[in-house]
C-alpha cells in the first residue's frame, strides 16, 4: 500500500507544474508622482520583500513601461488620482492579460474616485462584468477562500478602504456584505475578453504596509500565492483529457513497478 501511495504521489508531481518556480515580477509604484511618498515606500518595500521570500525576482519602476516582455505578473500599486488608467494603458494591460499575464490593481477609498473609476472601466473591458463603488464599506471584513490560507486569516481590519458593489464574474477577496467588499479577484477563465489572464484588485493601500497587523500581512502573502498560481474557476473539473493523462501516468508507473518486481524473481 505504501509503494502504491508513493507511485500516486510521483504521478501527481509529474502532472503538476512546479509551484516553487521563480517568476519575474514588475511593480509599478508611481514613486515619481505620488502624493504620499512614505506610504508608497512602505508598500513597495513590503511587497518586494514578500515576493522575494517565495523566490520571485522583482523589478520596481515608477511608471508603466512600454514593454511587458519577460514579466509573469504586474503589480500596479499606484493609488493617486493622477494615476487613473488612460485608454492607452488599459489597452496595453488588456493585451497583457490576453497573453496570459496576471495583474494586481490597487485602488483606494472614495477620495480617489478617478483612479477607482478607471479600474472599474478596465474590469469591464477585460470582460469581468460591471462593477462600481459602494459607499457602505465596513472597515473589518471577512477574508474569503482561498485568500484565507495557507497563512491563516479569517478577517482583516482595513484603515480606510473603498469597496466594490459586487464581484462581476469574479469572486470576493474580502467583503463585509454580499454587495460590499474591498477586494475582488478574477482567476483564469473568468474574464470573457482575456480568459488566459488573471486580475485582482483591492481598494486599499495601507493593508500592504509592512508595519500593519498579522491579518494584513497574511492576506498579502495569500494574495501573492493566488497571483503566482491562479486556481481554476470555482466548480470547474479537469477536462476529460486530463483524466486520460492521469490514468495513463498511473498505468505506466504500475507497469514499471511490475516489470521491476518480476525481474527480481
Amino acid at each position: 500500500m505504501k509503494r502504491f501511495a508513493s507511485l500516486a504521489t510521483a504521478a501527481a508531481l509529474v502532472l503538476l507544474p512546479s509551484l516553487a518556480a521563480a517568476q519575474n515580477i514588475l511593480i509599478v509604484n508611481g514613486s515619481s508622482g505620488t502624493s504620499e511618498p512614505g506610504t508608497t515606500s512602505l508598500i513597495t518595500s513590503n511587497l518586494k520583500t514578500l515576493h522575494e521570500a517565495v523566490g520571485n525576482i522583482v523589478t520596481v519602476v515608477s511608471d508603466i513601461p512600454a514593454d511587458f516582455s519577460g514579466f509573469a505578473q504586474i503589480w500596479d500599486i499606484r493609488f493617486d488620482e493622477d494615476f487613473a488608467l488612460t485608454a492607452g494603458q488599459q489597452t496595453s494591460y488588456l493585451g497583457y492579460l490576453q497573453g496570459g499575464g496576471r495583474i494586481f490593481l490597487m485602488g483606494e477609498n472614495s477620495a480617489f474616485a478617478t483612479r477607482n473609476s478607471s479600474i472599474f472601466s478596465f474590469i469591464a473591458a477585460a470582460g469581468g462584468g460591471t462593477v462600481g463603488f459602494n459607499n457602505s464599506c465596513a472597515f473589518t471584513q471577512t477574508v474569503q477562500a482561498p485568500f484565507n490560507g495557507p497563512n491563516v486569516v479569517s478577517s482583516v481590519g482595513y484603515n480606510s478602504p473603498g469597496c466594490f458593489d459586487g464581484t462581476g464574474t469574479g469572486q470576493w477577496i474580502t467583503n463585509g456584505s454580499p454587495t460590499s467588499g474591498a477586494g475582488v479577484a478574477w482567476t483564469t477563465g473568468t474574464l470573457a475578453n482575456a480568459s488566459a489572464g488573471a486580475l485582482t484588485s483591492i481598494l486599499d493601500v495601507n493593508f500592504m504596509q509592512g508595519d500593519v497587523g498579522d491579518d494584513s500581512q497574511n492576506l498579502t502573502k495569500n494574495l501573492i500565492g493566488f497571483v503566482n498560481n491562479p486556481p481554476p474557476p470555482p466548480n470547474v473539473v479537469p477536462e476529460p483529457a486530463t483524466y486520460v493523462l492521469m490514468a495513463t501516468g498511473f498505468a505506466g508507473l504500475l507497469a514499471l513497478r511490475r516489470r521491476r518486481t518480476s525481474s527480481k524473481v
